[in-house]
């Protein structure tokens, strides 16, 4: 392969070495790093998106760097089959949740999307960016949604057939959706596109999501210093959640009972209360008498009980035959002093 110029040993000749590969011996589109803009798009067609589906009066409101769908439409061609579930940990403008919507919208896909915001605009603009375009929204102009796109390459030639009845499914599928459907060759790619012509009112591509807002952190170090004890909500809740991977339903705590709910079979309860008094005290560890009453309440069921001590053994619980499992709270909580 050296002698036949097959072997790259870099610039100075004492790189690792690496296989060539020629773009004549190449099967179909090599893949690519550079994305141009009129594939993707680009900030300021974004930013006029955004404003479209927002009030355009109050543009000083609007996202300053939104990504553009096409953007986002061309990550999850490549990486996200139709029942993905898409997470965006910083979604500023809520691209994402359109461009998968948009997605379910043209292959009849499943996808869900998780977005994260944690600015002031999260609802005004995230949230509601969402919401109109599920819903739709107030606009005048031409609305066009990217159907097919095909690179141009000798295959696709030489099989023109094929690639016509692709082209001819697209329209059976999506014509009446659109008032017409452009076909065009740019830079060597077939580009199919629906265009639909707006008086009024956009029209909205379906789909619904849930608006939660998080409480306050538990910050495990200032709880471990006895800076502060998070409120019992806040812990039960990341604590069901590591013990169990499932979300805490508030509505399932008595705290009086030191109960935080259930998951798949097995009763979880937290033995705590923001009081480093009462956390040293006694009154915060399991015993046979509490482990007893937790039990009568599913007998069937295993429980879990989370308390900072216990003052009855694992061997006697099994020995009443009681389904009780003890797990000490993550933090020494009940032997921090503070002055």
């Amino acid at each position: 392969m050296n002698r036949d110029n097959r072997i790259w040993w870099g610039e100075d000749g004492n790189n690792v070495p690496s296989i060539k590969r020629f773009l004549s011996e190449v099967r179909g589109r090599v893949p690519q790093t550079l994305w141009e803009y009129d594939e993707v798009g680009h900030t300021q067609d974004a930013k006029k998106e955004l404003l479209s589906i927002l009030n355009p009066e109050r543009s000083e409101d609007v996202f300053i760097t939104p990504k553009p769908v096409a953007l986002i439409s061309k990550i999850i061609e490549l990486s996200a089959d139709e029942n993905a579930i898409v997470l965006d940990s910083f979604a500023g403008s809520g691209t994402t949740a359109h461009a998968v919507l948009e997605a379910n919208k043209k292959d009849g896909g499943n996808r869900r999307f998780i977005l994260v915001e944690m600015e002031d605009y999260a609802d005004k603009l995230t949230a509601e960016r969402v919401r109109r375009v599920m819903n739709g929204y107030d606009f005048k102009g031409t609305q066009r949604t990217e159907l097919m796109r095909e690179r141009l390459n000798w295959r696709a030639i030489s099989n023109a057939g094929d690639l016509v009845h692709k082209v001819e499914a697209v329209e059976n599928l999506h014509a009446h959706e659109y008032d017409r459907i452009k076909k065009e060759v740019k830079d060597n790619e077939l580009i199919v596109t629906g265009e639909k012509t707006v008086d009024e009112r956009a029209e909205g591509l379906g789909g619904a999501f849930t608006y939660c807002t998080l409480g306050d952190p538990v910050e495990l170090d200032r709880v471990l210093s006895g800076d502060t004890l998070p409120s019992y909500e806040g812990l039960g809740a990341a604590l069901f959640h590591m013990a169990t991977s499932h979300a805490l339903d508030p509505a399932t705590v008595r705290q009086a009972d030191f109960y935080l709910g259930a998951a798949q079979g097995q009763h979880v309860w937290l033995i705590y209360k923001p009081d480093l008094d009462w956390l040293k005290s006694p009154e915060a560890a399991l015993t046979l008498a509490r482990a007893k009453l937790f039990a009568a309440m599913a007998p069937d069921a295993r429980h879990l009980v989370i308390a900072p001590a216990r003052f009855v053994s694992q061997k006697m619980l099994a020995e009443q035959n009681l389904p009780v499992d003890f797990v000490p709270l993550p933090f020494a909580l009940y032997r921090i002093d503070r002055s």
